[in-house]
């Protein structure tokens, strides 16, 4: 550290001032990136809220859809025309193997029903137990399939009755070739006869899983927002349709975004595109939606954004760069002139004279200047190195004089530098800053006007306006009548600024500090400073009321104890600084003056 501080106080003014704005710009361009990461995180939570009520949507819709079915598939248990049961035809079905013309009839009156009350089915089956069967189908096929093998048949028939849902699976034997394959799911129940208690056939019925598209179509939020309905590790429908009726292999993506299905949105990388996912499932039929977005297209235009303000930034930082090379450099050359011609000086050399055009700040020093070297040259002919040598000490006086004149100077000439480049804000903030250094300087053992201390707070307050702009807005409600009222000096400024840094640190709009003052008392006032900031804890508050009043050493900042110490001296023991909680959140800080 010791290091860094001798190369830097070795450095030119410019190359100072070039430091200090790049690690500014350093800092902002953090803070972009950093606010960048929480909006990103704010949209991603939003995004994710929308994502899982759409896959719940879908999913309620899907599971609706199959209980309806489900249903559907009961209207051969209580089916009757003409005194003979359904049941009765298709038990004699499973006996013989036959279909009677009166079993095929109500076979497909049955079946127009299913698919009148159910417009998006598309077959119905109905097989006896050795698989044999009849159908209706809306697209023409070769012939019905024998089932006996299936999973789904064998299940039905062990179910006894109980509904079982049939994966995806392409339905074979159609004739139109421009329709296969043709994935279809469904419904499987066995019909059971209680006389006997036994299964006597099967009614299976399908639906499209281009009904399933539709529903997906209904809740994408994107052209590559991409559905996956999965039972357990096999794929019902992809809406990209590249694994509808496939296994899902253990390890996969896929079956990783199943397993990682949370409170956030898992990121993932699918076919080398990186994209967030999320996923819900249901106990009714064990069905689980896995909705997939592509970053670019959930982010893209956050992306977008960052990039147009780095940009952006770029090009202040080169303008504001140019801009503060050419004002430091018309500040810079003279100076630099003038420290050239105070080393002649130096080495005893008095007639060397600085001319510098203009009637600014740094041409009125270097008239000083040269006023100073020609009254000093005239000292030293007019009398003897014995009386030079007395007056040593008043001419070092003199000079720890000129320093801080030298600062208002500068920062006058500043001013004058800004105003003649067409930089109002930088004039107003060095004026401002002169008078607050004038003020801050002035000796504390002094008492002011209540007044005063208004002037300087306003003051102080446009300078943090300039640099917060419209983060925090101050209101001052003071009666002029209370502006005679004495107090000691610099009391307001400390207090607001602990306000600003410590109570609103995190408050990034909508920031208000207020001062007011009322009399309450023949010889007493409050003046109360209040901001809608942090706020603070009982215990916290508690032990700051105790540090400002030395009676522990809990905190490092000295402001607020010594601007109480300062009041107890000036007004006495009942005066002096208290810190509540402000009604509705934030910090009230009253300073009493008796």
């Amino acid at each position: 550290m010791k290091k860094i501080k001798e190369l830097y106080s070795h450095l030119s003014i410019t190359v100072r001032f070039t430091l200090i704005i790049v690690l500014a710009f350093i800092l902002l361009a953090s803070s972009i990136l950093f606010s960048a990461g929480l909006y990103t995180k704010e949209k991603l939570a939003s995004y994710r809220d929308i994502v899982e009520s759409n896959n719940n949507q879908l999913l309620d819709k899907a599971d609706s859809y199959i209980s309806d079915i489900a249903n559907v598939t009961k209207i051969p248990l209580t089916y009757k025309e003409n005194d003979m049961t359904y049941m009765s035809l298709l038990s004699d079905f499973n006996k013989s193997g036959n279909a009677s013309y009166e079993f095929q009839r109500q076979n497909e009156q049955i079946f127009e029903q299913i698919m009148m009350y159910k417009s998006d089915v598309n077959s119905c089956f109905i097989f006896n137990n050795e698989g044999n069967g009849d159908y209706k189908v809306k697209y023409a096929i070769y012939t019905p399939f024998d089932p006996t093998g299936e999973e789904w048949f064998l299940k039905a028939v062990e179910g006894f009755g109980k509904p079982v849902f049939v994966k995806t699976y392409e339905l074979p034997e159609v004739v139109n070739e421009k329709l296969r394959p043709l994935y279809v799911f469904g419904i499987a129940r066995g019909i059971v006869m209680l006389r006997s208690g036994s299964v006597i056939g099967i009614l299976l019925v399908n639906t499209d899983v281009s009904f399933f598209r539709k529903l997906c179509d209904d809740v994408k939020l994107s052209d590559g927002h991409r559905f996956l309905i999965m039972k357990d590790d096999y794929c019902i429908y992809d809406s990209a349709e590249l694994l509808t009726a496939s296994d899902i292999p253990e390890q996969s993506v896929i079956s990783t975004i199943a397993d990682k299905s949370g409170a956030e949105l898992y990121k993932c990388s699918i076919d080398g595109i990186t994209s967030y996912a999320g996923s819900v499932s249901s106990d009714t039929f064990g069905l689980r939606i896995i909705s997939i977005i592509p970053s670019d297209e959930l982010l893209g235009g956050i992306s977008r954004i960052r990039i147009s303000g780095f940009i952006q930034l770029l090009l202040i930082i080169f303008a504001v760069l140019m801009l503060t090379y050419i004002a430091i450099r018309k500040v810079v050359k003279p100076i630099t002139l003038l420290s050239s011609m105070m080393k002649v000086a130096e080495s005893g050399d008095y007639t060397a004279h600085v001319k510098i055009d203009g009637s600014d700040e740094i041409a009125r020093l270097a008239d000083s200047y040269n006023s100073l070297i020609d009254k000093t040259d005239s000292l030293i002919n007019e009398v003897y190195l014995e009386k030079i040598a007395a007056n040593e000490m008043e001419l070092q006086m003199l000079q720890a004089q000129i320093n801080p004149h030298f600062l208002y100077n500068t920062l006058e000439s500043i001013s004058m530098m800004a105003i003649i480049n067409d930089d109002d804000t930088t004039a107003d903030m060095a004026a401002t800053l002169g008078s607050i250094l004038r003020y801050s300087i002035s000796d504390l053992n002094k008492p002011v006007s209540l007044g005063d201390e208004v002037s300087h707070i306003k003051s102080y307050i446009q300078l943090l306006e300039y640099r917060f702009k419209k983060q925090y807005s101050f209101e001052l409600d003071i009666p002029a009548m209370l502006y005679s009222v004495p107090t000691p000096r610099l009391i307001l400024q400390p207090v607001v600024e602990n306000a600003i840094y410590h109570g609103m640190n995190s408050v990034r709009e909508g920031g208000l500090v207020k001062v007011s003052a009322v009399r309450t008392g023949e010889n007493a006032l409050d003046i109360t400073v209040t901001d809608n900031g942090i706020g603070m804890d009982r215990d916290m508050l508690d032990n700051l009321n105790d540090y400002i009043n030395e009676k522990n050493d809990l905190f490092k900042s000295i402001g607020l104890r010594n601007v109480n110490r300062r009041i107890k001296l000036f007004c006495g023991k009942d005066a002096g600084l208290f810190v509540y909680n402000a009604e509705g959140g934030g910090t009230k800080v009253v300073i009493r003056l008796t």
